[in-house]
């Protein structure tokens, strides 16, 4: 019996590393591409080598956007709905706290929300796609290049990463 249970073990872990890895490639082939805009800024890992923190445009969100009405707690999910501009580039048309049906022309991503800026008067979320590694010492060259187009895939299960960076 112990033999049996060892086996069976044994066989779900593999499985289960299997099933991971399989949903990380089955995105490009059933994710849908869309494109953010950002600023990266280049900061080195001295573990990790040179990589970009990326602050996407849709993680900060203006009031009128914003249709949560309760108090949020650092870290609560929300649902973005993005929906494509004339320059093929993704932008916030709402937020809410439950999943919207998904319709013709838009995007939904799951975020968490981070906190809420007086000064600025906006909403922080974050998309979970903000550490992008790159080659090292290639990060001044695109701290210079100033605002960036970045491709994410989104798959039918929520799962989302980063493609391209142009």
């Amino acid at each position: 019996m112990k033999k049996y249970a060892f086996y069976i073990t044994v066989s779900l872990q593999a499985l289960f590393l299997i099933g991971m890895a399989s949903a990380f490639y089955l995105m490009d082939a059933f994710g849908e591409e869309i494109k953010l805009q950002t600023i990266p800024i280049d900061p080195q890992d001295p573990f990790y080598g040179d990589y970009l923190i990326l602050d996407y445009e849709v993680e900060r969100i203006t009031r009128s956007e914003w249709d949560i009405d309760e108090e949020l707690s650092y870290g609560d999910p929300i649902y973005l709905t993005l929906e494509k501009n004339a320059n093929d580039i993704y932008q916030i048309k709402e937020v809410n706290q439950i999943k919207p049906k998904n319709k013709k022309n838009e995007v939904v991503l799951l975020a968490k929300y981070e906190w809420f800026d007086t000064f600025d008067n906006k909403y922080h979320v974050d998309l979970g796609l903000g550490r992008y590694y790159i080659e090292d010492n290639t990060g001044e060259m695109y701290e210079e290049s100033g605002e960036l187009l970045v491709t994410i895939v989104i798959a039918p299960w929520g799962q989302k990463k980063i493609v391209t960076i142009e």
